[in-house]
């Protein structure tokens, strides 16, 4: 005997299959993990990962927690404008100088709503040592991106992974 279904139990199953299947498509992705500092200031060690088919590089920078706060709020904008992406970036001044270790530059790519995220880790204490990539990504891939780094933040463990595509020819 049939029995009615919910359209619940049917729609749910569909989004968490096409979830899947989305990050399954998916050959590309940054990963935030934040590490507080033990001595209660503002300042963690943002470690950061690249990966993409050609290139792939790992770094850390001391961070204010506030300041990736700041950038995860640039992430909700829609839609994000070519002449004002959503930036994330930190490194360290010295004797007048600034030098950048992680930036995160997420932009609109054409006009049909999909995005790049261009990525430049550096390493602390070797800056000129560095890896430059970019893939594409989406909006729902930016507002999980978002989501974890919330997450992340508040609960003061996990990680963050923004997901993407890059050619890899």
């Amino acid at each position: 005997m049939w029995r009615s279904l919910d359209l619940c139990q049917i729609v749910r199953p569909l989004r968490a299959l096409d979830s899947w299947w989305h990050r399954l498509q998916m050959n590309s992705k940054l990963i935030f993990e934040y590490v507080f500092s033990r001595d209660g200031d503002d300042l963690g060690w943002l470690k950061a990962e690249v990966h993409t088919p050609r290139f792939s590089g790992r770094n850390g920078a001391w961070v204010q927690w506030q300041d990736l706060a700041d950038f995860t709020a640039s992430l909700s904008r829609f839609p994000i404008e070519s002449g004002s992406p959503a930036v994330g970036e930190w490194g360290f001044g010295e004797q007048g100088q600034y030098t950048e270790i992680t930036q995160v530059s997420i932009a609109p790519k054409g006009s049909t709503g999909g995005l790049v995220a261009d990525v430049l880790l550096a390493d602390w204490y070797e800056p000129t040592q560095r890896c430059s990539t970019r893939f594409e990504t989406d909006y729902p891939s930016l507002a999980r991106f978002q989501q974890e780094i919330e997450h992340m933040v508040r609960d003061r463990l996990g990680s963050a992974a923004l997901h993407g595509f890059a050619d890899s020819r």
